[in-house]
C-alpha cells in the first residue's frame, strides 16, 4: 500500500548524522534569543517542529543542556547545530531549518523573543505572529 506521508530529510554537514522526518511538521518558528544566535552563529534561528515520535535517526546528535531541561542537539564529528528540545515537552523535536536537504516547503509560523531581536532582523516576516518571548 503507498502512502502520501511526506518524508523530509537532512543532517549535519559531515554527514555523520542523518535524520528522516515523516509527515507534516506540528510547527515552525524564528527565534531571537541570544542563545539561539549563538548556538547558529546567525541573527536568528529557523525551527521546524515534528512529533518525537516522527523523527528517526542514522547517527547521534550529542545533547548539550543549555538550560535546566532544555537541549540543543549537535552533530558530534562537526559540530552542525541540529535540535533543540525540551524535556517538558519531549513530545516534539525542533529540526534547524538550515539542516534540511530541501529547506523548501517550511515556513515559520511566528517569531520569538522578538524582544531581544536584532534591529536588522526584527521585521522579518512581518506577516507572521511576533511574542516578546516564547509563545
Amino acid at each position: 500500500m503507498t502512502t502520501n506521508t511526506p518524508i523530509h530529510v537532512g543532517g549535519c554537514l559531515c554527514g555523520a548524522v542523518r535524520f528522516s522526518a515523516s509527515g507534516d511538521p506540528v510547527g515552525a518558528n524564528h527565534c531571537h534569543c541570544g542563545m539561539c544566535r549563538k548556538d547558529s552563529g546567525s541573527g536568528v534561528s529557523t525551527f521546524v517542529s515534528f512529533r518525537t515520535d516522527a523523527v528517526t535517526w542514522d547517527g547521534t546528535p550529542t545533547d548539550y543542556e543549555s538550560t535546566p531541561g532544555k537541549y540543543r542537539g549537535f552533530c558530534p564529528k562537526c559540530g552542525s547545530s541540529l535540535t533543540w528540545w525540551s524535556r517538558e515537552s519531549a513530545d516534539t523535536i525542533d529540526l534547524r531549518l538550515g539542516s534540511f536537504d530541501d529547506p523548501t516547503p517550511f515556513k515559520a509560523k511566528k517569531h520569538l523573543w522578538v524582544s531581544t531581536a536584532l534591529p536588522e532582523f526584527s521585521g522579518l516576516d512581518p506577516d507572521i505572529d511576533h511574542f516578546d518571548q516564547g509563545s
